[in-house]
């Protein structure tokens, strides 16, 4: 295995972590590589629960974490714990650890709502480096104009494709610069252009940083589960798949012997844990992560503007 030398590097000025992750394998190892990249300040919680109550005691005491998100957690997954995390802080930075592909839909949902980044399991360190990089990136940038080529490269690297109105506004740079910068790696066919990226904005303070806020239809709240619904035909009970028990039905005790005889399956169902209403897909509302304004797809506008992509080492042989 090729060794990596890790040096110290400066540390966030928002330096706390707070890992959210059942495994605690997952925690420690996570805990000792960020320690080796000078993040001393390390929290977990192996509960979503437990989690969210850990990030609000960090902010009201003036810290706001790095977020590490497992997608799958004992009590609950993700898409539940990232709205009221971006409720409390919208700029916050929620990096979702999963074993399943960028292009799922679950995985996708989680990166438009807000999260900031995706980590792939099992954890690539390299990856996670590079992750942590472009965020001190971000947070020195501060707009300043010597920063701009790098952060931009940086952006560019943690992406598959990304708008020019999105360098701009994640660098802080005019979109002239950005366009400046970017014909230069053009020329040194680092960069594709990819044709135009059409994103929703915001209507009060035009920012493209949209994530969506998923609830229950019936009372509006975020806690959630996600699972497959069985419905016995003869009693009629609708539950969740882990509610029948050794294939009994939890209402009237009988066994449940052949799909679609006995009972059927409903895949991707989801279940509210404040009120019980069921539903296919979560009610959708979209939240502007620079002001925090909340709208209705209708209540949206719309920008255009040239995408890019980095190539790969691949396309360049």
């Amino acid at each position: 295995m090729t060794s990596v030398i890790y040096q110290k590097e400066k540390i966030l000025k928002h330096s706390d972590i707070l890992i959210i992750e059942d495994s605690l394998a997952v925690v420690i190892l996570l805990k000792e590589f960020l320690k080796k990249l000078s993040y001393d300040n390390v929290h977990y919680s192996q509960s979503g629960s437990g989690g969210l109550k850990l990030f609000k005691k960090l902010v009201d005491t003036g810290n706001l974490p790095i977020v590490f998100l497992d997608y799958e957690l004992g009590d609950t997954n993700g898409l539940a714990i990232i709205d009221p995390l971006l409720k409390m802080r919208p700029d916050t930075k929620v990096i979702i650890e999963t074993a399943r592909g960028r292009n799922e839909e679950s995985v996708k949902k989680l990166l438009s709502c807000g999260a900031y980044e995706y980590l792939e399991k099992p954890i690539h360190f390299e990856k996670l480096k590079k992750i942590m990089q472009v965020l001190q990136e971000e947070e020195n940038s501060n707009g300043e104009r010597e920063n701009g080529i790098n952060f931009i490269e940086n952006l560019l690297n943690s992406s598959t494709r990304i708008s020019l109105e999105r360098l701009s506004e994640y660098s802080g740079l005019d979109s002239e610069s950005v366009l400046s910068h970017i014909k230069k790696l053009e020329s040194e066919k680092k960069v594709v252009r990819i044709g135009q990226i059409k994103e929703i904005s915001c209507r009060v303070c035009n920012s493209v940083k949209i994530g969506q806020l998923f609830s229950c239809h019936s009372c509006g709240n975020s806690n959630f589960k996600q699972g497959n619904l069985m419905e016995h035909f003869d009693c009629g009970n609708v539950a969740f798949a882990d509610d029948y028990k050794d294939n009994k039905c939890p209402q009237c005790n009988k066994e449940l012997k052949a799909q679609g005889v006995d009972y059927r399956i409903s895949n991707n169902y989801y279940k509210c844990l404040e009120c019980g209403n069921k539903f296919p897909e979560p009610a959708c509302r979209y939240l502007c992560l620079k002001c925090n304004n909340k709208f209705k797809i209708d209540d949206a506008d719309w920008k255009k503007s040239p995408g890019f992509r980095m190539l790969s080492r691949e396309s360049e042989s």
